[in-house]
Protein backbone atom coordinates (compact mmCIF):
# COMPACT_ATOMS: atom_id res chain seq x y z
CA UNK A 1 0.00 0.00 0.00
CA UNK A 2 1.45 3.31 -1.08
CA UNK A 3 2.12 5.93 1.61
CA UNK A 4 0.15 9.29 1.51
CA UNK A 5 2.40 12.24 0.92
CA UNK A 6 2.09 15.24 3.28
CA UNK A 7 0.66 18.25 1.44
CA UNK A 8 0.91 21.94 2.50
CA UNK A 9 -2.38 23.80 3.07
CA UNK A 10 -3.64 25.94 0.21
CA UNK A 11 -2.15 29.43 -0.16
CA UNK A 12 -5.44 31.13 0.77
CA UNK A 13 -5.26 29.66 4.22
CA UNK A 14 -1.84 31.04 4.87
CA UNK A 15 -1.61 34.00 7.38
CA UNK A 16 1.37 36.31 7.50
CA UNK A 17 1.95 37.60 11.01
CA UNK A 18 3.92 40.79 11.54
CA UNK A 19 6.25 40.73 14.39
CA UNK A 20 6.36 44.15 16.18
CA UNK A 21 8.70 45.22 18.94
CA UNK A 22 7.28 45.22 22.42
CA UNK A 23 5.36 48.48 23.26
CA UNK A 24 5.03 49.65 19.63
CA UNK A 25 1.19 49.73 19.78
CA UNK A 26 1.16 52.05 22.82
CA UNK A 27 3.68 54.43 21.23
CA UNK A 28 1.56 54.68 18.04
CA UNK A 29 -1.55 55.55 20.07
CA UNK A 30 0.29 58.34 21.92
CA UNK A 31 1.56 59.79 18.64
CA UNK A 32 -1.97 59.85 17.19
CA UNK A 33 -3.32 61.72 20.23
CA UNK A 34 -0.51 64.28 20.01
CA UNK A 35 -1.43 65.48 16.48
CA UNK A 36 -5.17 65.75 17.17
CA UNK A 37 -6.31 69.45 16.45
CA UNK A 38 -7.48 71.56 19.38
CA UNK A 39 -10.99 72.98 19.01
CA UNK A 40 -11.54 76.65 20.06
CA UNK A 41 -14.74 77.52 21.86
CA UNK A 42 -17.02 79.80 19.82
CA UNK A 43 -17.76 81.85 22.93
CA UNK A 44 -14.14 83.01 23.28
CA UNK A 45 -12.95 86.33 21.88
CA UNK A 46 -10.99 85.99 18.61
CA UNK A 47 -8.27 88.15 20.19
CA UNK A 48 -7.87 85.92 23.28
CA UNK A 49 -5.36 83.63 21.52
CA UNK A 50 -3.32 86.52 20.09
CA UNK A 51 -0.27 88.10 21.73
CA UNK A 52 -0.83 91.50 23.29
CA UNK A 53 1.12 93.21 20.47
CA UNK A 54 -1.31 91.88 17.80
CA UNK A 55 -4.62 92.78 19.52
CA UNK A 56 -7.09 94.48 17.14
CA UNK A 57 -8.42 97.09 19.64
CA UNK A 58 -6.26 100.16 20.43
CA UNK A 59 -5.49 100.88 24.04
CA UNK A 60 -7.53 103.68 25.68
CA UNK A 61 -5.86 107.11 25.78
CA UNK A 62 -5.69 109.46 28.73
CA UNK A 63 -7.03 113.05 28.79
CA UNK A 64 -3.67 114.49 27.72
CA UNK A 65 -3.49 112.25 24.65
CA UNK A 66 -7.12 113.10 23.84
CA UNK A 67 -6.30 116.82 23.92
CA UNK A 68 -3.37 116.24 21.54
CA UNK A 69 -5.61 114.25 19.20
CA UNK A 70 -8.22 117.03 19.11
CA UNK A 71 -5.54 119.66 18.41
CA UNK A 72 -3.71 117.77 15.68
CA UNK A 73 -4.15 119.45 12.25
CA UNK A 74 -4.64 116.07 10.56
CA UNK A 75 -7.74 115.50 12.73
CA UNK A 76 -9.41 118.83 11.92
CA UNK A 77 -12.23 117.37 9.81
CA UNK A 78 -12.85 114.56 12.29
CA UNK A 79 -12.97 117.06 15.16
CA UNK A 80 -15.44 119.31 13.30
CA UNK A 81 -17.70 116.33 12.60
CA UNK A 82 -17.64 115.26 16.27
CA UNK A 83 -18.45 118.77 17.50
CA UNK A 84 -21.25 119.21 14.95
CA UNK A 85 -22.82 115.96 16.15
CA UNK A 86 -22.42 117.19 19.73
CA UNK A 87 -24.27 120.43 18.90
CA UNK A 88 -27.10 118.57 17.17
CA UNK A 89 -27.42 116.10 20.05
CA UNK A 90 -27.65 118.86 22.66
CA UNK A 91 -30.14 120.93 20.69
CA UNK A 92 -32.34 117.94 19.78
CA UNK A 93 -32.46 116.81 23.40
CA UNK A 94 -33.62 120.31 24.37
CA UNK A 95 -36.35 120.12 21.72
CA UNK A 96 -37.40 116.65 22.92
CA UNK A 97 -37.80 118.04 26.45
CA UNK A 98 -40.11 120.64 24.91
CA UNK A 99 -42.12 117.79 23.35
CA UNK A 100 -41.12 117.73 19.68
CA UNK A 101 -38.44 116.46 17.32
CA UNK A 102 -36.13 119.10 15.85
CA UNK A 103 -35.14 118.32 12.27
CA UNK A 104 -31.53 119.09 11.35
CA UNK A 105 -30.09 119.39 7.86
CA UNK A 106 -26.48 119.76 6.74
CA UNK A 107 -25.19 121.80 3.83
CA UNK A 108 -22.60 119.75 1.95
CA UNK A 109 -21.13 122.77 0.15
CA UNK A 110 -20.32 126.05 1.90
CA UNK A 111 -21.78 128.18 -0.89
CA UNK A 112 -24.52 130.24 0.79
CA UNK A 113 -22.67 130.69 4.07
CA UNK A 114 -24.57 128.28 6.31
CA UNK A 115 -23.54 124.87 7.63
CA UNK A 116 -26.67 123.69 9.39
CA UNK A 117 -30.45 124.17 9.32
CA UNK A 118 -32.75 123.76 12.33
CA UNK A 119 -36.44 123.10 11.65
CA UNK A 120 -38.97 123.10 14.53
CA UNK A 121 -41.90 122.45 12.12
CA UNK A 122 -42.89 126.13 12.20
CA UNK A 123 -39.66 127.97 11.55
CA UNK A 124 -36.43 127.30 9.65
CA UNK A 125 -33.15 128.69 10.97
CA UNK A 126 -30.03 128.64 8.79
CA UNK A 127 -26.85 128.68 10.85
CA UNK A 128 -23.17 129.19 10.31
CA UNK A 129 -21.18 127.26 12.91
CA UNK A 130 -17.58 127.76 13.97
CA UNK A 131 -15.62 126.00 16.70
CA UNK A 132 -12.76 127.01 18.97
CA UNK A 133 -10.97 125.51 21.94
CA UNK A 134 -11.86 127.24 25.19
CA UNK A 135 -8.24 128.35 25.70
CA UNK A 136 -7.84 129.78 22.18
CA UNK A 137 -7.20 133.54 21.96
CA UNK A 138 -9.57 134.14 18.98
CA UNK A 139 -11.78 137.21 19.43
CA UNK A 140 -13.37 137.70 16.00
CA UNK A 141 -14.64 135.64 13.06
CA UNK A 142 -15.39 136.33 9.40
CA UNK A 143 -18.85 135.16 8.30
CA UNK A 144 -21.26 135.83 5.45
CA UNK A 145 -23.17 139.08 5.94
CA UNK A 146 -26.40 137.62 4.51
CA UNK A 147 -26.65 135.26 7.50
CA UNK A 148 -27.12 138.24 9.85
CA UNK A 149 -29.51 140.29 7.72
CA UNK A 150 -33.35 140.12 7.72
CA UNK A 151 -35.46 138.18 5.21
CA UNK A 152 -37.38 139.92 2.46
CA UNK A 153 -40.51 139.95 4.65
CA UNK A 154 -38.83 142.06 7.36
CA UNK A 155 -36.08 144.03 5.63
CA UNK A 156 -38.11 147.17 4.85
CA UNK A 157 -40.02 147.03 8.12
CA UNK A 158 -36.76 146.99 10.08
CA UNK A 159 -35.26 149.85 8.09
CA UNK A 160 -33.13 147.95 5.57
CA UNK A 161 -32.77 148.79 1.90
CA UNK A 162 -35.64 147.08 -0.05
CA UNK A 163 -33.37 145.44 -2.62
CA UNK A 164 -31.38 142.24 -3.09
CA UNK A 165 -28.43 143.99 -1.42
CA UNK A 166 -30.45 144.49 1.73
CA UNK A 167 -31.96 141.00 1.80
CA UNK A 168 -30.60 138.22 3.97
CA UNK A 169 -31.49 134.75 5.20
CA UNK A 170 -32.40 135.81 8.77
CA UNK A 171 -30.10 133.07 10.01
CA UNK A 172 -27.75 132.90 12.94
CA UNK A 173 -24.14 132.37 13.95
CA UNK A 174 -23.17 129.79 16.59
CA UNK A 175 -19.71 129.66 18.11
CA UNK A 176 -19.04 126.32 19.84
CA UNK A 177 -16.31 126.58 22.46
CA UNK A 178 -15.06 123.18 23.66
CA UNK A 179 -12.71 121.91 26.35
CA UNK A 180 -10.66 119.06 24.90
CA UNK A 181 -9.21 118.33 28.33
CA UNK A 182 -12.53 117.24 29.83
CA UNK A 183 -13.51 113.55 29.44
CA UNK A 184 -17.03 114.43 28.22
CA UNK A 185 -15.88 117.28 25.92
CA UNK A 186 -17.64 120.11 27.77
CA UNK A 187 -19.06 122.69 25.36
CA UNK A 188 -20.31 126.27 25.57
CA UNK A 189 -22.48 127.96 22.95
CA UNK A 190 -22.27 131.61 21.89
CA UNK A 191 -24.90 133.05 19.57
CA UNK A 192 -25.87 136.10 17.53
CA UNK A 193 -28.30 136.95 14.74
CA UNK A 194 -30.09 139.96 13.27
CA UNK A 195 -32.36 140.30 16.32
CA UNK A 196 -29.42 140.18 18.75
CA UNK A 197 -27.51 142.94 17.03
CA UNK A 198 -30.71 144.97 16.59
CA UNK A 199 -31.19 144.66 20.36
CA UNK A 200 -27.72 146.20 20.76
CA UNK A 201 -28.45 148.88 18.17
CA UNK A 202 -31.72 150.10 19.69
CA UNK A 203 -30.40 150.03 23.27
CA UNK A 204 -32.36 147.05 24.61
CA UNK A 205 -29.04 145.62 25.78
CA UNK A 206 -25.59 147.22 25.82
CA UNK A 207 -22.04 146.39 26.76
CA UNK A 208 -20.76 148.07 29.91
CA UNK A 209 -17.11 147.81 28.86
CA UNK A 210 -16.28 150.76 26.56
CA UNK A 211 -13.93 148.86 24.24
CA UNK A 212 -16.41 146.03 23.71
CA UNK A 213 -19.24 148.51 23.20
CA UNK A 214 -17.27 150.25 20.43
CA UNK A 215 -16.56 146.89 18.75
CA UNK A 216 -20.32 146.17 18.73
CA UNK A 217 -21.20 149.63 17.34
CA UNK A 218 -18.65 149.36 14.52
CA UNK A 219 -19.89 145.91 13.52
CA UNK A 220 -23.55 147.01 13.55
CA UNK A 221 -22.72 149.87 11.16
CA UNK A 222 -21.13 147.40 8.73
CA UNK A 223 -24.13 145.09 8.98
CA UNK A 224 -26.48 147.96 8.14
CA UNK A 225 -24.70 148.48 4.81
CA UNK A 226 -25.88 146.40 1.87
CA UNK A 227 -23.92 143.80 -0.01
CA UNK A 228 -23.28 140.08 0.20
CA UNK A 229 -19.65 140.24 1.27
CA UNK A 230 -18.26 138.89 4.53
CA UNK A 231 -18.20 140.78 7.81
CA UNK A 232 -15.94 140.40 10.84
CA UNK A 233 -17.93 139.54 13.97
CA UNK A 234 -16.34 140.43 17.33
CA UNK A 235 -16.97 138.19 20.33
CA UNK A 236 -18.67 141.15 22.02
CA UNK A 237 -21.60 140.73 19.59
CA UNK A 238 -22.14 137.14 20.76
CA UNK A 239 -24.26 136.08 23.73
CA UNK A 240 -23.36 132.93 25.69
CA UNK A 241 -26.40 130.69 26.14
CA UNK A 242 -26.89 129.21 29.60
CA UNK A 243 -27.70 125.84 28.07
CA UNK A 244 -29.15 124.06 25.05
CA UNK A 245 -32.75 125.08 25.86
CA UNK A 246 -31.63 128.71 26.06
CA UNK A 247 -29.78 128.33 22.75
CA UNK A 248 -33.02 127.12 21.16
CA UNK A 249 -34.80 130.20 22.54
CA UNK A 250 -32.08 132.55 21.26
CA UNK A 251 -32.53 130.98 17.81
CA UNK A 252 -36.24 131.83 18.06
CA UNK A 253 -37.29 128.16 18.00
CA UNK A 254 -39.78 126.37 20.26
CA UNK A 255 -38.13 125.89 23.64
CA UNK A 256 -38.82 125.41 27.33
CA UNK A 257 -37.12 128.77 27.84
CA UNK A 258 -38.76 132.10 26.99
CA UNK A 259 -38.56 132.95 23.28
CA UNK A 260 -40.75 136.06 22.82
CA UNK A 261 -37.86 138.50 23.11
CA UNK A 262 -37.25 138.82 19.36
CA UNK A 263 -40.82 139.98 18.71
CA UNK A 264 -40.44 142.63 21.40
CA UNK A 265 -37.15 143.76 19.84
CA UNK A 266 -38.84 144.01 16.42
CA UNK A 267 -41.58 146.22 17.89
CA UNK A 268 -39.01 148.50 19.50
CA UNK A 269 -37.02 148.79 16.24
CA UNK A 270 -40.15 149.55 14.18
CA UNK A 271 -41.21 152.35 16.55
CA UNK A 272 -37.71 153.82 16.60
CA UNK A 273 -37.33 153.61 12.81
CA UNK A 274 -40.67 155.33 12.20
CA UNK A 275 -40.38 157.72 15.14
CA UNK A 276 -43.80 156.70 16.45
CA UNK A 277 -44.93 156.07 20.01
CA UNK A 278 -46.99 152.97 20.87
CA UNK A 279 -50.66 153.91 21.11
CA UNK A 280 -51.39 151.06 23.50
CA UNK A 281 -49.51 149.88 26.56
CA UNK A 282 -46.90 148.84 27.31
CA UNK A 283 -44.78 151.89 26.62
CA UNK A 284 -41.60 151.80 24.53
CA UNK A 285 -39.42 151.84 27.65
CA UNK A 286 -41.45 149.00 29.17
CA UNK A 287 -41.03 146.93 26.00
CA UNK A 288 -37.29 147.51 26.05
CA UNK A 289 -37.11 146.51 29.70
CA UNK A 290 -39.12 143.32 29.15
CA UNK A 291 -37.01 142.30 26.15
CA UNK A 292 -33.80 142.98 28.10
CA UNK A 293 -34.98 140.91 31.07
CA UNK A 294 -35.90 137.99 28.83
CA UNK A 295 -32.57 138.09 26.98
CA UNK A 296 -30.62 138.23 30.23
CA UNK A 297 -32.56 135.22 31.54
CA UNK A 298 -31.24 133.19 28.61
CA UNK A 299 -27.57 134.15 28.71
CA UNK A 300 -24.53 133.89 30.97
CA UNK A 301 -22.95 137.33 30.54
CA UNK A 302 -21.62 139.77 33.16
CA UNK A 303 -21.01 142.56 30.63
CA UNK A 304 -24.68 143.39 29.91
Amino acid sequence: MAKRKNRSPPAKHLRSKKIRPRGAKKRAAKKKRAVRPTLVSTTESPDSHLPASTATHPAPVDDQEFRKWMKAPKNTHAREAILMHRLCLDIQLAAARRGYYLNTYYDDVDHDGFDLIFDDQDYLKKLQVKTMESEAPARQWSIHKRILRPSIQLQEKLGFEPSPDGEGTEGGFILLSFDAGSPDLQSRYFYTDVFVWLAFECGVIRRTHAKRRKAVDDCVKRLRKGGHDKVTIPKALLLEAKGSAELLALCGLHSQAAAAWKYQVCEVVVHEQTGTIPQQPPSLDSRKRRAAEEIKSLVRDTDL
